[in-house]
């Protein structure tokens, strides 16, 4: 990313359904901006419903980065995220438009804004094969709950599906004796930014969650499922929304039942998504979605 005062960027996050992509399509309207996807999920192609992508007409003719760059099956990192979100955002810089980074995935935005990519944290093959057996021996469950005994910070930021970025903190604790955290510099942003995290009243938030997954559901969420069934144990499909169909497809539970996980487990990862925010160490602006000052935070700092 440019490391200039005068490069100012919006970040618009949130929980899961609040409402992020609308927002930043407005904004990107009024203020001759571009958006930069900050979302873990909807990075991957044809993976489209159950992440709830934007889809082409919503755009409304903003350009849209960071969205469709990694084909299912590939093993994608933060490190390449930051990486290519930053290209993504020097062209917008280049253009003369406003960077306007929006997503949930918290880590994703916390690399992105204070360099974090983890690149240099040691490494220990051995220590990683270990931790491998026990998630093949105990389950990805007892292996989230060994992280949040010794890194809870890490663990909010981490959905207790992504294995593979559990055992990478695990592994650097392993190590080390510290957690992830103390890998990084939180109080040196790379660039001017402004943070806007979107909320709503949990009761309304929680309806419009499960409101999403019943449109999912009559989209076609099954059939896109199943069009990624042969991708089933890669790690993108271990994402909210895809592990349940999967679990529906394998006739383990009833569709009703996986339906009902999915409102389940959106419910409980939007609550973790607000933990996180919360305990980020940055300058952040809370905002009610029903609020109109969003515009006038934005004015204000550009």
């Amino acid at each position: 990313m440019v490391q200039e005062d005068s490069v100012k960027v919006v970040v618009i996050t949130g929980p899961t359904a609040v409402g992020k992509s609308e927002t930043a399509v407005n904004a990107a309207l009024k203020f001759n901006g571009e958006v930069v996807s900050a979302d873990s999920m909807q990075i991957y192609r044809h993976m489209d419903i159950g992440t709830g992508k934007i889809t082409p007409p919503e755009m409304c003719g903003v350009p849209h980065h960071m969205l469709d760059v990694a084909d299912v099956d590939e093993d994608y990192s933060v490190g390449r995220y930051v990486l290519e979100a930053k290209d993504a955002i020097n062209g917008i810089v280049a253009r003369g438009k406003l960077p306007i980074i929006v997503g949930g995935t918290g880590l994703y935005i916390n690399s992105l804004l204070f360099n974090h990519s983890f690149a240099g944290a040691p490494k220990d093959e051995r220590i990683r094969n270990e931790l491998k057996d026990f998630l093949l021996s105990e389950g990805a469950e007892k292996l989230y709950e060994r992280l949040k005994s010794v890194d809870p910070q890490s663990a909010e930021a981490i959905n207790i599906n992504d294995t593979k970025r559990i055992i990478r903190a695990l592994e650097i604790y392993e190590i080390t004796g510290k957690p992830r955290s103390a890998f990084k510099d939180e109080c040196k942003a790379v660039c001017d930014y402004l943070l806007i995290v979107l909320y709503d009243e949990r009761e309304l938030l929680y309806n419009r969650i499960n409101a999403r997954v019943d449109k999912m559901l009559s989209s076609g969420l099954v059939d896109e499922v199943r069009g990624l069934y042969k991708y089933k144990n890669c790690n993108s499909m271990q994402a909210i929304g895809y592990k349940e169909i999967v679990s529906y497809l394998d006739g383990i539970v009833t569709l009703e039942q996986a339906i009902e996980d999915v409102k389940q487990n959106s419910r409980r990862y939007a609550k973790r998504q607000m933990t996180y925010f919360r305990g980020m160490k940055a300058e952040k602006n809370f905002v009610n979605i029903t609020d109109n000052n969003i515009d006038q935070l934005i004015n204000k700092f550009i």
